[in-house]
């Protein structure tokens, strides 16, 4: 039996105590977890092409190496295998731009290879601040090119790992409410690089604060996705009725609209949010009505609630809820932080809103009434223009 070089090289790697098999993300916010489960806990999330060095698998998970106390898996969905390594080789870092533009300020981080990251967001929303791991690196600091024009946001260090990379360490701080952030990738003649991005607060007028604030609005399901049914009603309708009046209102404030559907069609669920950032949205709602496993318990769990899931939309979802609880007299059901494709992104700010139960009979028929329809389209709106009047403090 003649054996393929690829075999030869993962039979000689088997021997070895040093034995990394190297594989790549293929998606867009791929969960890093701290289990091998779906259910387990994110540790974070990777954009498509980062690479990281698996120690061990399972038959669903790569256990993977950010040389640090814990152990990290992410699901085989989501990886491309390249091949078997002998050890974990950190990727060298030769440059660290800090600096600002007219909507950002940016780091930009030269490196042979794109390795994993993770944003932390401090949850004090007047004075934002965010810190920013980037795992499995080398850092020359004898040749490590540094350039700051950020006018004093940023600083870094940088810390030793438990395997034989580094951490490189990066602290933003500024004194007023951070709004979207993101990691793109750029792909470089001589070197690719990463660059953590962090949106300006928007300049916001007291007096009319949805002025030209760019707002993505999600109905969601559509077409062949009816969402939830009950009494003869789709959620796929609803949601389509609620955001249009939603649409409607923004409008009529100064907001400038996208819209991830228009009719009833079918929309890809990650497609909504590309969508939205593809237009530089500064908000995303997605307008949802909820409903429960055994419809027959709705009289136990009903009401208005909010859903975000990174820091950054927090308040928004409070804005929103409060809103929506005091306008429509519907039952509080509480705000969440889950992690949903459509809220997962931190640049828009995002949020999923859960009007109310179409389980519920009464809740049902107030929310396939046209003029309540209006109702709740304005108290989301009253709850992102609050949202919007925190930013400015």
């Amino acid at each position: 039996m003649i054996l393929s070089s690829f075999a030869i090289n993962e039979a000689k790697a088997a021997d070895s105590t040093e034995n990394y098999k190297l594989i790549k993300t293929t998606f867009d916010y791929s969960p890093v977890r701290y289990g091998a489960s779906r259910n387990a806990e994110r540790f974070t999330h990777l954009k498509s092409g980062v690479s990281l060095y698996s120690t061990k698998q399972t038959a669903n998970f790569y256990k993977v190496d950010l040389g640090l106390d814990k152990s990290y898996w992410i699901e085989k969905i989501y990886i491309k295998e390249k091949g078997i390594a002998s050890k974990n080789k950190p990727s060298k870092v030769s440059k660290i731009k800090f600096y600002e533009n007219k909507e950002n300020y940016l780091v930009k981080i030269n490196t042979k290879t794109k390795t994993p990251y993770k944003i932390y967001q401090n949850d004090d929303f007047k004075n934002g601040s965010l810190k920013f791991q980037l795992y499995n690196v080398d850092i020359d600091n004898d040749n490590l090119k540094v350039k700051f024009k950020d006018g004093g946001k940023f600083n870094y260090f940088v810390k030793n790992a438990n395997n034989s990379s580094e951490i490189l360490n990066i602290h933003f701080r500024n004194n007023k409410p951070i709004l979207g952030y993101d990691v793109e990738s750029k792909n470089g003649i001589l070197n690719d690089s990463l660059v953590l991005k962090i949106k300006k607060p928007a300049d916001i007028d007291k007096k009319e604060p949805l002025k030209n604030i760019k707002i993505a609005l999600d109905a969601g399901h559509g077409g062949k996705e009816c969402g939830a049914v009950s009494g003869g009603f789709y959620e796929k309708d609803i949601n389509l009725q609620i955001t249009n009046e939603l649409n409607d209102i923004l409008k009529e404030k100064g907001a400038k609209t996208i819209l991830t559907r228009k009719t009833d069609t079918d929309t890809e669920l990650y497609s909504r949010v590309d969508k939205a950032r593809a237009k530089n949205a500064d908000i995303f709602i997605s307008i949802h009505q909820n409903s429960l496993p055994n419809p027959k318990n709705w009289a136990k769990k009903h009401g208005s609630g909010v859903y975000y899931y990174n820091e950054n939309a927090k308040v928004l979802a409070y804005s929103v809820q409060k809103n929506l609880v005091k306008k429509t007299g519907f039952r509080d059901d509480g705000v969440f932080k889950a992690s949903f494709a459509v809220v997962r992104s931190s640049d828009p700010v995002s949020i999923l809103v859960e009007c109310g139960y179409i389980i519920h009979p009464y809740e049902r028929k107030k929310l396939t009434d046209p003029a309540f329809q209006k109702i709740v389209a304005k108290a989301i709106a009253d709850g992102v223009e609050e949202y919007l009047l925190k930013t400015a403090l």
